[in-house]
């Protein structure tokens, strides 16, 4: 049977079918009582910032992958407004292009919309704030979605994980509504059918790699047992919980390595996948099926990671690619700030530490934190927490740390095992590294800007010179090709000589073989040592080899940071009188620049920035040393 015909059969029977099964009364209250959404009525943790959120959803503006969306109401499902590129609806999703990377499109504006996190503001905004206005543009806007996109006909049935996050975030947002009277019996018959058509469809198209698997498999899995949770008893729906549940714990022991970062080596898909094992674990616990001590303690770990990982402000790194994915974003934080997980994790692992490095008490601790969520946080000691130095050598990841001073030294290579060459949202950016002291970040990594809207743009972000590391002949560590957005040659394996981490110092040596492609190849060396008594950094890069090169260090500063070169010297000229200088060896060769750079902080939004050029013109071997310092 044809996928068209099977969809128009599909839409006679099975609406009956459910609606003879599950009557709308009963819907409702198996979406609370899965989500356990009665146990959030009675605190108060809806702060003004996720209401002013609501209110500009409200009232049609909102901001979507670094843009304002025109008018959230009359909106086109099915196009990129940010270009007008329009998929035309009416098309069997294997048929669309699914990258036009020739039209400057970005595929995941039409399909950011359709996650719907936006209702989840609204919802919360009709639950807290007690307006059942809320509660209807909420079901409307759900129908209307409905209308637009009939099942496998839109560019927004193109990829599973978006059905799936999508199925998520209207199963939340109705919880949330639940007690609301505005609910209409013909929306809700309407959106419980086409829940039922999501979960279908997810059972038949799952983003399952044939080796390894990622991200996109995990949302799969999230969306199947939130669904089959609130269509159990059915027979199908049975067997997308039962699948969903054994795949999602494999998935969890396969993707997640044993330091608690996600395989991929990205921080922002970590937290991504962090969330997308989360929330439905949380949620299978919530509903009495019993969860391994092992996935309880990966997840420990997970939220490990994330805490020694972040910066002393609380933001994270950015390594690797970063395109603001979340499963449930409840919240009002910058995307790039994850102390609300630790929050949670406090309450959910009885963590003092956690504590101290989360952001208090909130809206994720109130939903998703269990019964007795807010006694149970104040139950834990208030503890002060000063974090340590800490390696995660599967991970690649070294963090250098000293009250406030900071380094991230990234020797993350790619892909699921060393041996292998695919897979990851890795970037061409080995023994580059993010300098946070003073309290503020001074290095940091430019972050990804965008994927398949602008193929030239994405593969400069990923390249070397867009990273705090050293290039050789203008050449990329990987041989990156504007053709494949997702993957690069494996050229560079990185292995790491030496860590070592004392009261006085910590020391890391690593080298990689990314240049030994070259005619004349060159083995590249770095080791940086914090001296941790004069709050300093010494960087010295061995290159060895043979032949003339053009040898070339980046040094990516902060938005608003500007410096100043004299000869060999580099001295930053911030404003509060809180600066580092950068001094390099007195080769005559040398030569130092300022350039203008960019920075991407957030999916779609691009920053002027400065960067520090270095060039030695030179024959190999050769080597080089910086001492980064605080000046006060």
């Amino acid at each position: 049977m044809s996928y068209r015909v099977f969809r128009k059969a599909h839409s006679r029977g099975y609406r009956k079918f459910i609606n003879d099964r599950i009557n709308n009364e009963e819907f409702l209250l198996r979406i609370k009582e899965i989500l356990n959404i009665s146990s959030t009525s009675n605190a108060n943790v809806y702060d003004a910032n996720i209401h002013e959120e609501a209110k500009r959803v409200i009232s049609g503006k909102y901001n979507i992958l670094g843009a304002e969306v025109p008018d959230l109401f009359s909106l086109d499902w099915h196009t990129d407004f940010k270009t007008g590129f329009k998929w035309y609806p009416g098309t069997f999703y294997k048929n669309y292009k699914q990258e036009e990377i020739n039209s400057n499109s970005d595929v995941k504006v039409p399909r950011e919309l359709s996650r719907c996190h936006h209702l989840l503001k609204i919802a919360l905004a009709s639950r807290f704030a007690n307006d059942s206005n809320y509660a209807d543009l909420c079901t409307r806007q759900i129908v209307n979605w409905i209308d637009e996109n009939p099942l496998m006909y839109s560019i927004n049935w193109g990829c599973t994980m978006d059905v799936a996050i999508r199925a998520v975030n209207w199963i939340w947002t109705l919880g949330l509504m639940s007690d609301s009277e505005e609910l209409k019996d013909d929306e809700i018959n309407r959106i419980k059918f086409s829940l039922f058509q999501h979960g279908w469809f997810i059972w038949r198209n799952p983003e399952k790699a044939y080796f390894n698997n990622h991200n996109h498999y995990l949302a799969d899995l999230a969306g199947q047992i939130h669904l089959g949770l609130l269509f159990k008893g059915l027979r199908e729906p049975d067997e997308w919980l039962k699948q969903g549940k054994e795949e999602l714990f494999r998935e969890i022991r396969m993707q997640v390595l044993p330091s608690g970062m996600s395989y991929e080596r990205s921080t922002h898909y970590n937290r991504l996948v962090l969330e997308l094992i989360l929330i439905p674990v949380l949620i299978l616990k919530e509903n009495n099926h019993e969860i391994p001590s092992d996935i309880w303690y990966r997840l420990e770990k997970m939220f490990e990671f994330i805490m020694y990982s972040l910066k002393p402000d609380g933001k994270t790194p950015i390594i690797g690619d970063q395109d603001n994915g979340r499963l449930l974003p409840l919240g009002s934080e910058d995307v790039n700030d994850f102390r609300y997980l630790l929050s949670l994790g406090a309450i959910l692992y009885n963590r003092p530490d956690f504590k101290c490095q989360g952001n208090g008490y909130d809206i994720y601790c109130l939903i998703l934190g269990g019964a007795n969520a807010f006694e149970r946080y104040n139950q834990i000691p208030d503890l002060p927490v000063n974090l340590e130095s800490r390696s995660f050598p599967d991970a690649g990841l070294y963090i250098m740390r000293e009250n406030d001073n900071y380094l991230i030294f990234n020797a993350t290579g790619k892909s699921l095992y060393p041996e292998l060459g695919f897979g990851t949202h890795t970037h061409s950016d080995l023994f580059s590294f993010e300098l946070f002291t003073h309290g503020k970040s001074f290095l940091i990594d430019p972050g990804s800007y965008v994927y398949t809207a602008d193929a030239e743009i994405r593969k400069i972000f990923r390249s070397t010179k867009m990273h705090n590391t050293v290039t050789v002949d203008g050449e990329s560590q990987n041989v990156i090709t504007m053709e494949n957005l997702w993957d690069f040659d494996r050229n560079a394996v990185p292995e790491i000589v030496k860590w070592e981490s004392n009261r006085d110092q910590d020391l890391i040596t690593a080298v990689h073989n990314g240049y030994c492609r070259l005619i004349d190849p060159i083995l590249h060396q770095r080791t940086i040592i914090f001296d941790k008594a004069s709050e300093k950094w010494i960087i010295t890069d061995t290159m060895t080899g043979n032949g003339n090169h053009v040898f070339e260090w980046y040094f990516h500063f902060d938005i608003g940071i500007d410096f100043i070169i004299d000869k060999h010297r580099v001295d930053t000229l911030c404003d509060d009188g809180k600066n580092i200088t950068l001094l390099f060896d007195e080769t005559p060769e040398l030569v130092l620049n300022k350039e203008k750079s960019y920075l991407s902080k957030s999916y779609g939004q691009k920053e002027d920035g400065y960067v520090l050029v270095v060039r030695l013109a030179d024959s190999a071997p050769i080597e080089l040393s910086i001492e980064i310092m605080k000046r006060k």
